[in-house]
C-alpha cells in the first residue's frame, strides 16, 4: 500500500511538473511573439522619408533639376517617400520644422543660403538627417557636401582660352558665395595657364533666378569681344543662353553643373560638370544601408563628382588638341601637380 501511495506521488509530480514547463514554453513563446510583433512595428515605424527644400525653383535645367532626378531615382530603388518644398527667404525654417514634424527623416537643404536655418533647427530634431549641399556646417546629424569646384572650372578656363578667337573669356556667375567664387577662381587660373596674355573677367547677377539681367549682363560682355562665357548662376543663366544663341556660333556658353552641350547645339563646346544627381542619390543609398555619417566632405575630379564635359562630336566638334590638353590637366590636378585656388585675390 506504501509502495503505490508513493508511485502514485510520483506520478503526480511528474504531472504537475511537465504542465508547468508546458506553460513557461508557452508563455515564453507568447513572448516571443509579442516582442517580435513589437519588432515588426518598430520596423514600420522606420520608413524612409527624403524631403528635399530648395531656395531655388525646379526647372532651371542645372543643380536643381539634377538634385530633383537624384531624389526621384533614390525613392525608386530605396523606397523613399518623398517631397520637395521651394520656400521663399524668410520661410527656411518654417520649411525645414515642417518637415521634421511630418517625420521626414533624410532632409536635404539645398545650396548655403540654408545653412543658417539648418543650424538653428537641427539641435531640435537630433533624430533626423540634414543633407547640406554647399557650406562649412559641422554637427552630428549634418552632412555637409561641397565640390572642388575650381578643379573643373580650372579645365574649363583651360580649354576656353585655347578655343577663344579674340583672346577674350569670363564668367557669369550669380552671386559672391562660395562654390561661385571657387568657380571663378579656377576658371580665370585656366584661362591664365593656357594663354598668360588672356582677357578674362567675371560679373555678377545679384540673383540666380534673374534671366532678364543675365542676358543684360551676357550682352555686355559679347559687345565688348568676349567670346566665351562660363555661366554659374542657375536659371539666371536662361537669358545667356538668349544672348549667346542670337549672336550666332561665333560665340560660346559654357554649361554649368550639368552637360548643357544640346541647350544651344553648335555653342556649347564643354561643361563645368558637378554631379548633383550622384551626390542625392548616393546619400539615399547611404541612409537607406545604415551607412549615413555626418561630417563635412569635399568631393573633386579624384572622386568623380567633377570633370569638364565636352560635346559629343555629332552636336559641336572640338579640336582633338583641347581635349588632349584638358586630359593632361586633369590628371595633373589628380596627381597633386597643379592645385587649382580656390579663391580670388583681393575679393
Amino acid at each position: 500500500m506504501k509502495k503505490t501511495k508513493k508511485w502514485l506521488a510520483l506520478g503526480l509530480a511528474l504531472i504537475l511538473t511537465m504542465a508547468l514547463f508546458a506553460g513557461c514554453g508557452k508563455e515564453g513563446e507568447e513572448q516571443g511573439e509579442q516582442q517580435g510583433g513589437q519588432e515588426e512595428q518598430g520596423q514600420e515605424e522606420k520608413t524612409l522619408k527624403a524631403a528635399m527644400i530648395t531656395p531655388q525653383k525646379l526647372g532651371d535645367d542645372g543643380p536643381i533639376d539634377a538634385c530633383y532626378a537624384g531624389l526621384q531615382a533614390g525613392a525608386k530603388d530605396f523606397g523613399y517617400e518623398i517631397k520637395v518644398l521651394e520656400p521663399e527667404a524668410g520661410e527656411y525654417e518654417d520649411s525645414i520644422r515642417s518637415m521634421c514634424d511630418d517625420g521626414y527623416n533624410l532632409i536635404f537643404c539645398i545650396f548655403s543660403q540654408m545653412q543658417d536655418a539648418v543650424s538653428r533647427i537641427a539641435p531640435e530634431y537630433p533624430d533626423v538627417m540634414f543633407v547640406q549641399v554647399l557650406g562649412d556646417l559641422e554637427m552630428d546629424n549634418v552632412k555637409t557636401i561641397n565640390y572642388k569646384d575650381q578643379e573643373a572650372s580650372f579645365l574649363c578656363g583651360l580649354a576656353a582660352a585655347t578655343m577663344s578667337k579674340t583672346g577674350k573669356v569670363a564668367v557669369i556667375a550669380g552671386a559672391p558665395v562660395g562654390d561661385n567664387v571657387r568657380n571663378i577662381a579656377g576658371f580665370e587660373a585656366g584661362a591664365r595657364e593656357a594663354n598668360p596674355e588672356i582677357e578674362v573677367t567675371h560679373l555678377y547677377v545679384g540673383s540666380f533666378e534673374d534671366p532678364t539681367k543675365g542676358k543684360e549682363l551676357a550682352n555686355t560682355l559679347l559687345d565688348e569681344d568676349y567670346d566665351m562665357i562660363l555661366q554659374v548662376c542657375a536659371s539666371s543663366s536662361m537669358g545667356i543662353r538668349e544672348a549667346v544663341k542670337e549672336r550666332g556660333t561665333d560665340v560660346c556658353m559654357i554649361g554649368n553643373c550639368v552637360d548643357e552641350s544640346t541647350a544651344i547645339p553648335g555653342q556649347v563646346p564643354f561643361s563645368n560638370f558637378s554631379d548633383h544627381n550622384k551626390t542625392v542619390y548616393s546619400t539615399m543609398k547611404e541612409f537607406a544601408e545604415g551607412k549615413f555619417e555626418a561630417g563635412v566632405v569635399n568631393w573633386g575630379l579624384e572622386e568623380g563628382m567633377t570633370k569638364c564635359i565636352f560635346a559629343e562630336d555629332d552636336v559641336m566638334e572640338i579640336p582633338q588638341e583641347v581635349k588632349d590638353l584638358v586630359a593632361e590637366y586633369e590628371q595633373k590636378i589628380i596627381d597633386g601637380t597643379i592645385v587649382p585656388p580656390a579663391e580670388l585675390e583681393g575679393e
